[in-house]
C-alpha cells in the first residue's frame, strides 16, 4: 500500500474516532447509500472491477403495532444501494462462502440434525476470524458445503448464490455469489437466523485478526478503515479465469457494506489492497449507520 494512502485511511479513522459513525444526511451530514456507492467506486478507480453495495440489517419484530412493524420493514429493504449491474454478477467467493458455511451448520445444531462438539465450534470460530482454509475444508467435507450453500441460498432467497462448478464439488472457493446477495445475506442474517446464532456469527466476525491463519494481511478493504469494533470477513484468491479476487465485508451498528474486486492476476496482491482499501476509505468517510429503529 502507498504511504499517502495509508496516511489517508489513518486520518479517515482517526476522524471518526473522534466524531462518531454518525447517521445519514439529513441526520448528521453523512451521505445516502447511493453518493456512497458512487463514492467508493470512484476512490477504487481504474485498478479492475469492483462490485459495491451498502445496505443495513433487519430488526426482528418485538413491539408495537403490525402496522408500525410492517412500516419499518419496507423502509429497511428500500434503503439499500449498489453500483447497478455490477453488484449483481457472480464473483468466485474465496472466503465469503465461510460466512455461509458458518450459519448453516449452527442453524442445523440448533434444529438438531447434527451434534457440534467444542472441536467443531473452534474449526467455525477459527475459519471465520483467522479465515482458516484447513478449518474450512474439514467443515466442508464433514457436512456437505455444497448443500450448505445450496440451503443457505434458499432460506435467504439469494438467485446469483450457489456451490462450485460440478466438475470441483471440493473448492469452496469457487461457489459463486453476488455483492447484493451477500448485503442481503448480512442483512436478513439477524431475522433469518436464530437469534444466538446471529450474535455467534457477527462476534467471530468482530474477532477478525490482523493477520490470517495463512499469513495474509487481512487489514484491507473495510477492515482498518471502518472506527470501533466492525464485524467483518476478508477473502483473496488467485487465480480463476485469470484473476485475482479480493473481498471485503462488514457490519457495523446497523450498516451493511460489501465490496467484491476482481483484477487481472498482472495486478499484484499490493495494488488490489490498495484499490480496496481505497474504497473503503470512502464508505467510511462517508459516516453510514443510519438511524432507523
Amino acid at each position: 500500500m502507498a504511504l499517502p494512502l495509508v496516511t489517508a485511511v489513518l486520518a479517515v479513522v482517526h476522524l471518526l474516532a473522534l466524531e462518531g459513525f454518525r447517521p445519514g444526511r439529513a441526520a448528521a451530514g453523512g451521505e445516502p447509500p447511493a453518493a456512497l456507492v458512487a463514492d467508493a467506486v470512484q476512490a477504487y478507480g481504474a485498478t479492475g472491477t469492483l462490485a459495491v453495495v451498502v445496505d443495513r440489517q433487519h430488526s426482528r419484530i418485538s413491539e408495537g403495532s403490525i402496522r408500525a412493524a410492517e412500516a419499518r420493514a419496507l423502509r429497511e429493504r428500500a434503503w439499500g444501494a449498489g453500483n447497478g449491474a455490477v453488484a449483481d454478477r457472480p464473483f468466485p467467493t474465496a472466503s465469503m462462502v465461510k460466512l455461509f458455511m458458518a450459519e448453516d451448520i449452527l442453524t442445523r445444531a440448533r434444529a438438531g440434525s447434527i451434534a457440534l462438539g467444542p472441536a467443531d465450534r473452534d474449526l467455525l470460530r477459527e475459519m471465520i476470524r483467522r479465515s482458516d482454509d484447513p478449518a474450512a475444508s474439514a467443515l466442508w467435507v464433514r457436512y456437505d458445503g455444497g448443500q450448505m450453500v445450496r440451503d443457505v441460498a434458499d432460506r435467504y432467497d439469494l438467485e446469483g448464490t450457489g456451490p462450485p462448478p460440478a466438475r470441483i464439488p471440493g473448492q469452496w472457493g469457487q461457489a459463486v455469489t453476488t455483492a447484493h446477495d451477500l448485503a442481503t445475506f448480512l442483512a436478513r442474517l439477524p431475522v433469518v437466523a436464530h437469534p444466538e446464532d446471529a450474535a455467534t456469527l457477527l462476534g467471530w466476525m468482530r474477532e477478525a485478526t490482523p493477520v490470517a491463519a495463512d499469513g495474509f494481511d487481512q487489514q484491507f478493504g473495510l477492515f482498518g478503515t471502518l472506527p470501533a469494533e466492525p464485524a467483518v470477513k476478508q477473502g483473496w484468491m488467485c487465480c480463476v479465469g485469470g484473476q485475482r479476487h479480493l473481498h471485503s465485508v462488514a457490519v457495523l451498528g446497523s450498516t451493511v457494506a460489501v465490496l467484491l474486486s476482481e483484477v487481472p492476476r498482472s495486478v499484484g496482491y499490493d495494488a488490489a489492497r490498495a484499490a480496496l482499501t481505497a474504497a473503503g476509505a470512502a464508505l467510511a468517510a462517508g459516516k453510514t449507520v443510519p438511524s432507523h429503529r
